[in-house]
């Protein structure tokens, strides 16, 4: 009887190790790939049809008005606008260059980090 409870434990141990395993590698096959744009924050709602200025850059009034009114905080990438998330990372650069990084799912980019661009890249727009 005791060799019959030392088998099945080591049985169990095995299992426990196997499920771990496979837990692990399932969680990196679901991990999404981290990717870098370069664009505008504007709003989901004007999206590239919202006010400009003179720069062809989105107007931070109309942005912020959209965003008061409802819509969410969007990235203009060429003639695309994906929703950013989380919404308070993306706040601070209403209408401002940006580039940023993280995962895209459907048409939503999920903010693993957000910063102003300078110089000359603030005026493209483009995925990488």
């Amino acid at each position: 009887m005791a060799g019959n409870l030392k088998a099945i434990a080591a049985m169990m141990a095995l299992w426990t190790i196997a499920l771990v395993l496979l837990s692990d590698m399932g969680e990196a096959q679901n991990a999404k790939a981290q990717q870098t744009w370069r664009g505008f924050v504007t709003d989901t709602h004007c999206g590239t049809n919202c006010q400009v200025t003179k720069a062809m850059t989105p107007d931070k009034k109309c942005v912020n008005r959209c965003v008061r009114e409802g819509s969410k905080y969007g990235l203009w990438v060429g003639n695309h606008v994906y929703t950013l998330e989380p919404q308070n990372k993306a706040a601070r650069y209403a209408a401002n260059g940006v580039t940023v990084t993280g995962t895209l799912d459907g048409e939503t980019i999920h903010i693993h980090s957000i910063k102003p661009t300078t110089g000359a890249a603030a005026g493209k727009s483009q995925s990488k």
